[in-house]
């Protein structure tokens, strides 16, 4: 189901925002009906990402209603691709306009690694009272709504090193979206001089804000036949589609980023197609380099890569064409981004601070310009 992908943004029906306080309430008089679903987006480096799912309330003038108590361990990697977690089904809640909803989880969340190890996955101490998403519904009278969540493992979580282990931190980003108010972008990406489908290849619809800064909004990956679907969209904003394919495993063939146009979602068009060729790229080279100062144990830092591409026809533009957590270690933190076709980028980082209260704070770094030469990685340090 993330921004530059900034955190705190506003995503038209959410905005993402970690731990929240309160009790719950029974909803007087319940005259609609609410369904909620879980998706997620693709991460790699993992097999599993399991997370305890105790309920699901949502908060409006009457307070907290608990829609639904699941009280099971959901993987989020089995959500991506159009799969969704039913979380509440029908449940009854009064008719008008809510504000918040919060995931609650409970113990024994896990992840389990590449080489089939499993690890705990943390959660910090000031997400205990549930996950808070500020949203924006509103249910009438004998309707049903449909709400969908993302979860964006993605950038949701934090690897500290500490000696030969790891520790898994959970800093959750999440979305809500209102299933009727949201649209979608497909298609299908091949490779330009073979015309094979590029399969496994990561895809990003962003947005623009007001002073030109990308926003991820949603990331799939392409099939088997290279074909795609971006879901989850919300209506009344324009999207960019962007990808910077990098295949295979041993042997990695990176390709040139391509955006395509603005495609303006609406109510009355809210689907659009965008398929595209990419050139492969020899000889690539990579980025790396560290953050200062580290990240706490109250903090998680996600750094993104930048490109200027040009559209078919709307103009020239700076998007994100990779995006990574950092990994705290005991004496540095790191980052890297491999396999990248040779030409200019810029790296920025975001650093998202829970804070004692719940609420969360951002900062960034300033945006670092750099050329990637061939076979090389070159180094640059970001200071948040």
């Amino acid at each position: 189901m993330n921004l530059a992908r900034v955190t705190l943004p506003v995503a038209f029906a959410s905005l993402l925002v970690l731990g929240c306080s309160g009790s719950s309430k029974s909803s007087p008089s319940p005259s609609a009906a609410m369904n909620v679903h879980l998706v997620d987006g693709p991460i790699s480096g993992f097999q599993e990402i399991n997370v305890n799912i105790q309920s699901v309330e949502i908060s409006g003038s009457g307070g907290w209603t608990v829609l639904s108590t699941p009280n099971k361990t959901i993987n989020l990697l089995h959500l991506v691709g159009g799969v969704d977690e039913t979380l509440a089904n029908g449940a009854t809640l009064a008719a008008g306009h809510y504000g918040q909803m919060r995931l609650v989880l409970g113990s024994g969340n896990t992840v389990k690694l590449a080489d089939g190890t499993v690890q705990d996955l943390t959660v910090p101490s000031g997400l205990q009272s549930g996950l808070k998403l500020v949203v924006s519904f509103d249910v009438a009278a004998g309707t049903t709504k449909d709400v969908w969540i993302d979860f964006d493992a993605a950038h949701s979580i934090q690897v500290v090193q500490a000696g030969a282990s790891n520790r898994y931190l959970l800093r959750p980003t999440l979305w809500a979206f209102d299933k009727v108010a949201t649209g979608s972008i497909s298609g299908k990406l091949t490779d330009a001089g073979t015309a094979g489908a590029l399969a496994g290849a990561t895809v990003y619809a962003e947005t623009l804000d007001a002073s030109g800064s990308a926003r991820i909004v949603r990331t799939t990956t392409t099939d088997a036949s290279g074909a795609y679907t971006l879901d989850l969209l919300p209506v009344g904003a324009t999207y960019y589609v962007v990808s910077q394919p990098a295949l295979g495993t041993t042997t990695v063939q990176a390709y040139g980023a391509k955006a395509s146009d603005g495609l303006a979602l609406t109510s009355t068009s809210p689907t659009f197609t965008y398929s595209t060729a990419f050139t492969a790229a020899p000889t690539p080279g990579g980025i790396s380099g560290n953050l200062t100062p580290m990240a706490t144990s109250s903090q998680s830092d996600q750094v993104n890569l930048l490109a200027s591409l040009a559209t078919p026809t709307s103009g020239t533009h700076t998007f994100i064409v990779d995006t990574a957590m950092a990994t705290v270690g005991s004496s540095s933190e790191t980052y890297a981004f491999a396999n990248l076709p040779v030409g200019a980028y810029s790296v920025q980082a975001t650093r998202a601070t829970l804070n004692a209260d719940g609420t969360v704070s951002s900062s960034t770094s300033a945006v670092q310009p750099t050329v990637v030469t061939a076979s090389l990685t070159v180094t640059v340090n970001l200071a948040l």
